[in-house]
């Protein structure tokens, strides 16, 4: 029954749905192929033609209120801007007409179209006449307009209608047949579906019967075989097909684990031994994890794994041995770093004493001499500046005199603009009587005056303005010459206190002079001393890095060692000792107090302003 191989049961299954889907992928292309023909004419021909029809319907009522505004223009120049409209919305809807022609493809759609040109040039020919009688200015044109002209632009609204039904019935017929086709395929497509359904859950069942129960059988006979029955027989033996190559093959399987299951009892009793020698070991290393350098594992191993006991403990003992001699050297260690530490401490403090002595008198001697050279300096800077100030107080006194002149004469020019505006307030009160005048004058003259009476008023208000501006200049005029003659008077005495200045700058100049000189030779000695000194801070520095150099040295040595000692602390190592003996920290040596450099420049001298 079953002598046809799986893999050709699948082949023929699929094939078989293979053949269903193709020939409905071929139908659907096919179909598909229609709808979109039918989708293209629509796209490429009733769409367009419906676009240019209405195109035309609104370029047609444009054109026509066109005319209109051309009738209704009451200039020549209006009439030749609105006929030049006219004749561009004409050209727009011959445009259309001729888009629209384009998409002509039905004898129906040719004959409206005929109909419609004829109307439409009738109406052209009207109303070119229309437009040469309004340029003439001829009453017909508006009777024509409103007359003959209406009824055949009816006339052409009802072609174009025309035209817009036709299309209309040429697209709704061709979406009619896209909808015919969709239902065709629609229904043929549902029972292909139908069909390949029925078709596959039969070649499923099938498929189940002659596959999928057999291996479950043969699963749980496997199961069976796991979990210890070696006398289970596995079904399908007797197949031809893969199922029975998979019977037979798990039947090989079978015996094989039988004897691998024989196998396996003999080794448990071998892994018992090894067990217990992997818990002794296991112990020890545990006990020598956390330091217990003690303990001994049971030597009870047989033939080889007892060996591995007894080399085992006899490593430990060797560690512990290693571990002992490391705690004597680390005492030994300990105590020379404690007296290394002791004796550097002692020499640290002294030489910082002494460093921080040098430091401080280099400084003080560095101040002083900074403090002499600006003293010279700036005694030379007052005697420059002095002689500076001579020649300054000398420039000034000739200034003076010539500010004295400069005022007399500013007070000549006080006069003369006291007598311009003298001159300027004469003008006012003349400029306020006549328009005292006026403003009489145009009171006379009543409502027809009122204007005038207004700018006769501002007139006054301005020349007030003026005069009252004119007295408060003469009032500051009067003031300046008054200021001006009290500044000819302070500026010659000026002049004289300038003199006595300059005479005793001179004298001034030559003591500052004799300043500067002594304090030089001063700053000099000074310097010299203060070299010396910043040369013994030199040396006691160099003495102070080496001795932080060696206590540095020293506090790692005994950091390092701390640090092996508590490590070791965490093994215990029988009777000779149990943890080795904490050390005592090595006390940090004092910083060494860093001296100023070895020769600090005084500060510059202030610039001359």
């Amino acid at each position: 029954m079953f002598r046809q191989k799986i893999a050709t049961r699948f082949i023929v299954a699929f094939a078989v749905m293979l053949a269903a889907i193709s020939g409905l992928g071929v139908f659907a292309v096919q179909r598909i192929g229609a709808v979109n023909s039918i989708s293209d004419e629509l796209r490429s021909t009733w769409l367009p033609a419906s676009q240019s029809l209405g195109d035309i319907h609104t370029y047609l009522s444009q054109y026509r209120i066109k005319e209109g505004e051309n009738l209704e223009s009451a200039t020549p120049e209006a009439r030749a801007r609105t006929t030049k409209l006219v004749r561009n919305a004409r050209a727009v809807v011959e445009s259309s007409i001729a888009d629209y022609k384009s998409h002509l493809t039905t004898p129906e759609q040719r004959k409206a179209f005929e109909a419609f040109s004829a109307s439409w040039q009738t109406y052209a020919a009207t109303s070119d006449q229309i437009i040469a009688q309004n340029e003439t200015g001829d009453p017909a044109a508006l009777a024509s307009f409103d007359g003959e002209a209406l009824d055949q632009f009816y006339a052409v609204e009802d072609a174009v209608m025309a035209l817009i039904e036709i299309n209309q019935k040429g697209a709704a017929a061709v979406s009619k047949r896209a909808d015919s086709i969709f239902a065709q395929s629609r229904a043929i497509t549902l029972v292909v579906v139908g069909a390949s359904l029925v078709l596959a859950i039969v070649m499923l069942v099938l498929l189940m019967h002659g596959v999928a129960r057999p291996i479950r059988r043969m699963s749980d006979a496997v199961t069976r075989v796991i979990d210890g029955d070696l006398d289970v027989v596995i079904p399908g033996g007797q197949r031809a097909d893969e199922v029975g190559s998979l019977a037979r093959a798990l039947e090989g399987f079978k015996d094989l684990f039988a004897a691998d299951h024989r196998r396996a009892l003999a080794e448990q009793e071998r892994a018992r031994e090894v067990q217990v020698t992997i818990d002794a070991i296991g112990g020890g290393l545990a006990a020598l994890a956390e330091g217990n350098l003690t303990h001994r594992v049971p030597e009870n191993g047989v033939g080889a794994l007892g060996k591995l006991h007894t080399d085992y403990n006899a490593a430990v003992a060797a560690l512990t041995d290693v571990l002992l001699q490391i705690v004597s050297g680390c005492n030994t260690i300990k105590l020379g770093t404690e007296e290394i530490a002791a004796a550097s401490l002692d020499l640290s403090r002294r030489t910082e004493h002494q460093a921080a002595s040098l430091a401080e008198t280099s400084r003080t001697l560095n101040e002083f001499s900074g403090s002499v050279k600006i003293t010279a300096d700036n005694a030379r800077q007052t005697s420059t500046r002095l002689a500076v100030a001579r020649d300054i107080a000398g420039k000034v006194e000739d200034i003076a005199r010539q500010a004295a002149v400069a005022m007399r004469n500013i007070e000549g020019s006080s006069r003369q603009m006291a007598e311009i505006v003298n001159l300027i307030d004469g003008i006012a009160f003349q400029t306020n009587l006549l328009a005292l005048n006026a403003g009489v004058e145009a009171a006379r003259a009543g409502e027809a005056g009122k204007g005038f009476a207004v700018v006769a008023n501002e007139v006054r208000a301005l020349a007030q303005r003026s005069a009252d501006a004119a007295r408060d200049i003469r009032e500051l005029i009067s003031t300046s010459t008054g200021q001006v003659a009290s500044g000819v008077t302070l500026v010659e005495s000026s002049g004289d206190a300038l003199k006595q200045i300059v005479g005793e700058v001179s004298s001034v100049s030559g003591l500052v002079e004799e300043i500067a000189e002594a304090a030089g030779k001063q700053a000099a000695g000074i310097g010299e001393i203060s070299g010396m000194v910043t040369a013994m801070d030199e040396f006691t520095q160099q003495n102070a890095a080496m001795v932080e150099e060696s206590s540095a040295g020293t506090r790692n040595l005994s950091q390092e060692t701390q640090l092996l000692f508590e490590r070791l602390s965490n093994f215990r190592l029988g009777n000779a000792t149990s943890a080795p003996r904490a050390a005592r920290p090595t006390p940090p040596a004092p910083a060494v107090v860093s001296a100023p450099p070895a020769a600090v420049s005084p500060p510059a001298p202030r610039a001359a302003p």
